[in-house]
């Protein structure tokens, strides 16, 4: 039985990579953890290159969708160990194509469209961590007025090892 448990799960996530949460507004229901497609998410954006230049530990990345399902919109922050927060974005086809199929795979599973996705992943314990909004546009919108405080909000705590 215990053997094959071990089979099961290891079918089910992926090698290295552990997602710790999935959260929605309170009025929509959890996600189910679709592992592959969040590795692939968290895959390209180290892929893409924008965070060569950066000693980052974690990264955030908030993605916005129009009507049609097209990623418009991609601005976040990588976080060194310090906790220093550096500007980034994801607009890249491999990202976007990530962002979007997962959007797909979640329609389909839930009958619902989020037009914010935040992504949060940290590099050291390879988890990461979504959070959809569905209604309000304004929702993680940085003004310099609360810049502070969002990247202090939209920082991950997805623990050191």
């Amino acid at each position: 039985m215990a053997s094959k448990l071990r089979n099961l799960f290891s079918r089910l996530i992926p090698a290295g990579l552990v997602a710790i949460a999935m959260s929605a507004p309170a009025s929509a229901q959890v996600a189910p953890q679709n592992t592959g497609q969040m590795d692939g998410i968290a895959r390209e954006m180290v892929n893409s290159g924008k965070l060569d230049n950066i000693d980052w530990v974690e990264v955030s990345a908030i993605f916005g969708i129009d009507a049609d399902g097209d990623v418009v919109e991609s601005y976040g922050y990588a976080y060194d160990r310090s906790g220093i927060p550096h500007a980034v974005t994801f607009l890249t086809d491999a990202v976007e194509q990530e962002v979007k199929s997962y959007r797909e795979w979640l329609k389909r599973e839930h009958r619902g469209d989020f037009i914010k996705m935040l992504f949060q992943f940290n590099r050291e314990t390879r988890r990461f961590n979504a959070d959809f909004e569905y209604d309000n546009p304004l929702r993680w919108q940085v003004t310099p007025k609360n810049l502070e405080k969002i990247t202090a909000e939209l920082r991950p705590n997805l623990g050191s090892r």
